[in-house]
């Protein structure tokens, strides 16, 4: 008889013609289950480093839903969502160390070809440095040593803030890591970092790490990650690192590039930012990243810090 017809005979509670009808059996092999031993029940996990990345901040820019109250109340949330998920993990093993890769365009600018033509900035390039970004990364910094024993900032320069026409050197992003390397970096604990070529190579917890903006790489339909690829590869086989993060796409990203190499993008504080919908096609979601690190394994967990 076949299934079905079994069925419709149980529903009508008429019984099968025979037993192995109405009790059909699946012979299993034997099952050795396992069971797990803790050695040692009261011993925590090995420390680990966490490692906050925050990029393209865009310091001044107004859309339909980002202006300059916005930004400071999206970095707050940066600080809160942080230490929630940080304090989670501290169940598990302890976090004493806290690194901020901060991968540039903190601010704006004032170059009309990048979306800063009047009425879409609330403040010139350097009240967007003086009044705004300064002040909310200090305050950021200052609170994060509260909850850690030392603090490091490492911050590479984007393209905002920076006339083609200019050296290299003179950016706004440059010019901030200066001002919070003169304040707040003077306390014990705090260690900025500025970086002033277009990336960073930099030791995290044993592993080794390259921070860059990532403005220049080619889009072609809007896609930039086939080229990111290919750069990603061609920078390893110059310097050899295990991560990468990188930011200006207004995207949240990650990527195994290869088995030894892994890349992280964020995305952008901004949100409705006419840009990234004319470039990629998308609607911007404000997020930034935070992750992991451990000495032996490497990275072993990221988390998305979605912002509203």
């Amino acid at each position: 008889m076949r299934e079905r017809d079994i069925y419709r005979k149980k529903a009508r509670g008429e019984d099968s013609d025979n037993e192995s009808e109405r009790h059909p059996v699946v012979e299993l092999p034997p099952v050795e289950f396992h069971k797990y031993t803790n050695p040692s029940p009261r011993r925590r996990g090995d420390e680990e480093i966490a490692i906050l990345h925050i990029t393209d901040g865009h310091a001044g820019k107004i859309t339909s839903s980002f202006n300059d109250d916005v930004y400071k109340n999206r970095m707050e949330q940066i600080y809160h969502k942080t230490m929630l998920i940080v304090n989670l993990h501290r169940n598990i093993y302890p976090i004493h160390k806290l690194v901020i890769l901060c991968t540039g365009d903190n601010v704006q600018g004032e170059n009309p070809h990048q979306g800063s033509r009047l009425g879409e900035t609330s403040m010139g390039a350097r009240d967007q440095v003086k009044k705004l970004a300064a002040p909310t990364l200090n305050n950021l910094l200052g609170s994060f040593k509260q909850e850690f024993k030392e603090v490091d900032f490492h911050g590479v320069p984007g393209n905002h803030g920076h006339e083609k026409l200019a050296p290299e050197t003179s950016n706004y992003d440059l010019l901030l890591y200066d001002i919070l390397e003169a304040g707040i970096g003077q306390h014990k604990g705090i260690n900025i970092f500025c970086h002033d070529e277009w990336y960073a190579l930099i030791d995290i917890n044993g592993h080794k790490c390259f921070m860059f903006h990532g403005d220049g790489i080619p889009c072609q339909q809007g896609v930039p990650f086939f080229a990111l690829d290919r750069k990603l590869k061609s920078w390893y086989m110059l310097h050899p690192f295990r991560y990468a993060f990188s930011g200006h796409f207004h995207k949240a990203y990650f990527n195994e590039v290869s088995n030894v190499l892994e890349h992280f993008m964020a995305a952008s504080l901004v949100s409705d930012d006419e840009w990234v919908q004319k470039k990629l096609g998308i609607a911007s979601s404000p997020s930034q990243n935070i992750y992991g690190i451990h000495h032996r394994q490497g990275i072993t967990w990221k988390y998305k810090l979605t912002l509203t």
